[in-house]
């Protein structure tokens, strides 16, 4: 057990991260206040020391050497895959299948469920509030596929349309894809519970974009009813170039391989091929064994920091920055202020563009994003082209709230 952190500390050590340590800014002199999280957390030491203690002893490629470096390989590659299941809360790792992030993720469930199971007519609800991820696989499902994209709009404020779901769902659709959280407005929808409920009840398979969810929330899929859930390591202190898909039961049954090669086939001969039993059918190709390494020490960081403590404390920042900068005048918070904010919050200032928003509270050391973040028709809905976001993690601190605050009261002065 390491010291204990001072009462207030982030839950997660800053003394991981390396890089917090610097300074930049216009004078070079500004502490580095990493508010981009949502797009990729940073790594911690812990996670680079797994994979270079793992690249230095144990280097080989899995599954198919049977000498002691390859079955090294292969116990710390699926020694990952049982760890990120339990996290998720799925009872047989077999049901995980891993991929290069969550985009291909979505995809996969596009390429290796619905390609076979959906056709001509049918339809396919797609949430206005989703990453490009969980919009556009669907979309090209509908050119190939001839199925129906009913869209489920939002409204002025960002929130679902219940009632036009509702209209959808007597239609009787055979799959709803949805976000667990946006990373625009930072909310889980508030009538998504119930959405997934519906989607049930019809009849219909759920493909949940839970990317934006698992760096800092605790996520529990045998309480949720989810046939595809997505997420990638590099939101929750892993690398980038590794996610996974996590499958239910019926799901998994339905689903044929997108990708042939090697590690996916169980016999091959000039009749045909045989897949490969469990989620291996789904891994074709080397995979990224070093990256899943690193994700398994990023989960044991996350358990150990607490995923309820680190929710409590990244929803506290997020929320106090939200608060914050709703008050500054000219300066326009996407969504609102209720809910209240779970890790991100979006915003605009007035007469100024997002891209030099961001330069200008990149030059205080306040590191955003800047853009439509991959939302361009969420960002549509709520008028607006672009935007800056200020996302947090669980390393992140009450000083780099104030240094935001700061440098958009600073940007909202020189505006007027």
């Amino acid at each position: 057990m390491g010291a204990r952190r001072p009462a207030g500390a982030p839950p997660i050590d800053r003394a991981q991260f390396p890089v917090l340590e610097r300074r930049i800014g216009r004078d070079g002199a500004r502490p580095l206040a990493y508010l981009d999280s949502a797009a990729t957390s940073l790594v911690p030491l812990r996670v680079t020391d797994a994979v270079t203690r793992f690249l230095h002893t144990s280097c080989a490629n899995i599954h198919r050497g049977a000498h002691t470096l390859a079955e090294e390989a292969t116990d710390a590659y699926e020694c990952a895959r049982e760890r990120l299941a339990a996290h998720l809360g799925v009872g047989d790792a077999s049901r995980v299948v891993f991929t290069h992030g969550a985009t291909e993720s979505l995809n996969l469930a596009a390429l290796g469920w619905a390609e076979h199971a959906l056709g001509p007519g049918d339809v396919v609800a797609v949430a206005e509030d989703n990453h490009h991820a969980n919009i556009v696989c669907w979309q090209m499902l509908a050119e190939r596929r001839g199925v129906e994209i009913a869209w489920i709009p939002v409204d002025a404020d960002g929130r679902l349309d219940y009632g036009a779901w509702c209209r959808i769902a007597e239609r009787g659709p055979k799959l709803a894809a949805l976000s667990q959280q946006s990373n625009v407005v930072g909310w889980e929808q508030p009538d998504l519970a119930r959405i997934m409920d519906d989607a049930r009840l019809a009849g219909a398979f759920t493909a949940l974009d839970g990317a934006q969810v698992v760096g800092h929330e605790a996520v529990d899929l045998a309480a949720l009813s989810v046939d595809f859930y997505a997420l990638s390591a590099h939101k929750m202190l892993g690398l980038t170039g590794i996610g996974a898909l996590a499958c239910s039961p019926r799901a998994l049954e339905g689903m044929r391989p997108a990708l042939g090669g090697g590690g996916m086939v169980a016999q091959v001969d000039a009749r045909g091929y045989a897949v490969a039993p469990g989620p291996q059918g789904f891994e074709a190709g080397t995979p990224a064994i070093a990256a899943a390494v690193a994700w398994d020490e990023a989960l044991r960081m996350l358990e150990e920091a607490g995923m309820e403590a680190v929710r409590r404390h990244v929803a506290a920042l997020a929320s106090r920055a939200q608060r914050g900068l709703a008050a500054l005048p000219g300066v326009r918070v996407l969504g609102g202020t209720s809910p209240a904010s779970a890790s991100l919050v979006s915003f605009t200032v007035d007469g100024v563009h997002p891209h030099d928003a961001s330069a200008a509270l990149d030059a205080e050391g306040v590191l955003v994003r800047a853009g439509h973040h991959c939302a361009k028709p969420l960002h549509a809905a709520l008028g607006a082209r672009a935007s800056v976001r200020a996302s947090f993690a669980g390393y992140s601190s009450d000083e780099d709230v104030d240094a935001l605050l700061r440098a958009a009261a600073r940007l909202v002065e020189r505006g007027a």
